[in-house]
């Protein structure tokens, strides 16, 4: 018994039906009409299996940070004006302050000075971004 790939199958000529295509198949296979798939070595199938699940991950991370991103911002706390990276050092060092209970726009402001420098933002400026 082989497994025979449907659409070299369905171009060879002849009619197909439920009733007939067993035979068809049987008869095909016997004149070597038909080959077997290509079936990739394990090392390759475990390669792309884990491929895909590196790419399903990444996907998945990147939609939780969106999800993040728009709870803040349903609460008023505009993370992605003050970090450009809200999952990035600056950004997770404030994230972990509000989650410790931070409230104040200064001190989480405070966090982001480097950012400022770069970004040529005052503090006072990035503070109006941490209300919520």
């Amino acid at each position: 018994m082989i497994l025979v790939n449907a659409r070299q199958v369905k171009n060879l000529p002849g009619r197909k039906t439920d009733v007939s295509d067993a035979a068809r198949l049987a008869q095909l296979g016997a004149h070597g009409l038909v080959r077997p798939p290509f079936v990739p070595p394990a090392p390759v199938r475990e390669l792309r299996d884990l491929t895909r699940a590196r790419t399903q991950m990444t996907r998945e991370r990147g939609q939780i940070v969106q999800r993040l991103e728009k709870l803040l911002e349903d609460t008023g706390i505009k993370l992605a004006a003050v970090a450009s990276d809200i999952m990035g050092v600056s950004g997770r060092a404030m994230l972990e302050a509000l989650i410790g209970g931070e409230r104040d726009p200064q001190t989480l402001a405070e966090m982001a000075k480097l950012l400022a420098v770069e970004r040529r933002q005052r503090p006072g400026d990035i503070a109006l971004h941490m209300r919520g």
